[in-house]
């Protein structure tokens, strides 16, 4: 029989396997995704505020809709899903969280910095 250290054990080699990017998408999205978003977006002047989880959570439609804003301001296409992993495109072509959060950084000059308290 497995025990649950096991499983443990098996669990995280595969997760040490995965690159920053394909943990990204089985650890983040969601709420918590497109809050992040909105906090380095403000960072880099993409946004006039920055948003917790809560207020997301709380005002899906209008915060998300800003968040894509924000995201199409640096030239980025970004779907936010609030139960799944934000999805974002570039010149039509999609790519990962990372590489939009790349992008932004290469191409934007820092206004603000965001706490992660």
């Amino acid at each position: 029989m497995t025990t649950r250290e096991d499983k443990l054990k098996k669990l995280n080699a595969e997760l040490e396997q995965l690159t920053d990017d394909e943990l990204d998408e089985v650890a983040g999205g969601t709420i918590g995704q497109t809050a992040g978003d909105s906090k380095i977006l403000y960072d880099y002047g993409m946004m006039d505020r920055h948003y917790g989880t809560i207020p997301v959570m709380f005002y899906w439609k209008s915060k998300s809709a800003e968040v894509d804003a924000g995201w199409a301001k640096a030239g980025i296409t970004c779907v936010t899903a609030p139960l799944g992993s934000n999805k974002y495109f570039l010149n039509g072509k999609e790519i990962s969280r990372g590489q939009a959060y790349d992008h932004l950084k290469a191409n934007f000059k820092r206004l603000h910095q965001v706490s992660d308290d």
